[in-house]
């Protein structure tokens, strides 16, 4: 909304929070401090509003996210800015970043950098995956001279467990898309589908609330996207 008494120009902005999991999109953890830090910024620049939020249950490696895409869309359209929390709840690919702000009709800001311009967003997201590939290594080397120490990593029965989810989702998959499907086909976006079925009671394999991200993947799963 627009701020309260406010009488210069205003600045409409789409805010796009990411959580790396259902488990955090379920419990609200990630998600409350990056809406912390973005309510920050946004009493500290009266001139902003809110126009719209985006909300992506996915991993900040993987480029391809529904939310996200509707969220730029959204900017393009309202020539709006998009307010993130951190580079990284953009996304942890520094390529992908880089030709986002390229790109002249978005404009990227950033809650925790405040006054940072397009090339200190790039450089903090290459320090980012810099950092991220040196604790990866270190993690690698530790877990190797444990392993020659005779550690032994992991469930044993993550198989098992891995084939009941696999069918769990499955079935849950089959309850879904025969509901989805016509309501995508109406023209619905994710977002106002993850609302019906949402409304309609229906969770997801492991308990959950659906996201629009969710949608998109039970779509993709069963191949009619």
């Amino acid at each position: 909304m627009k701020p309260a008494n406010f009488s210069g120009s205003t600045v409409p902005v789409v805010l796009y929070l990411r959580v790396s999991t259902q488990k955090q999109g379920a419990t609200g953890n990630g998600i409350h401090s990056q809406e912390r830090d973005i309510n920050i910024f946004l009493n500290s620049h009266p001139d902003h509003y809110v126009i719209d939020k985006f909300v992506e249950v996915e991993s900040g490696a993987n480029s391809e996210r529904p939310e996200l895409e509707m969220a730029l869309t959204i900017c393009r359209k309202k020539s709006a800015i998009l307010l993130v929390q951190k580079v990284d709840r953009l996304s942890r690919d520094v390529e992908f970043i880089a030709k986002l702000l390229k790109q002249k009709d978005i404009t990227l800001r950033v809650a925790n950098l405040p006054n940072a311009d397009n090339f200190q967003i790039h450089l903090f997201a290459a320090l980012g995956q810099q950092e991220r590939e040196f604790i990866s290594q270190r993690t690698k080397s530790a877990m190797a001279s444990a392993k020659l120490r005779g550690v032994v990593f992991g469930n044993p029965r993550l198989s098992e467990i891995n084939r009941e989810r696999t069918k769990k989702a499955i079935k849950t998959d089959q309850k879904l898309i025969p509901i989805v499907v016509p309501l995508r086909n109406k023209g619905m976006t994710f977002t106002e589908i993850t609302d019906v079925v949402n409304d309609m009671g229906l969770r997801t394999s492991r308990g959950h609330k659906f996201f629009p991200s969710t949608i998109h993947r039970v779509m993709k799963r069963s191949q009619v996207l």
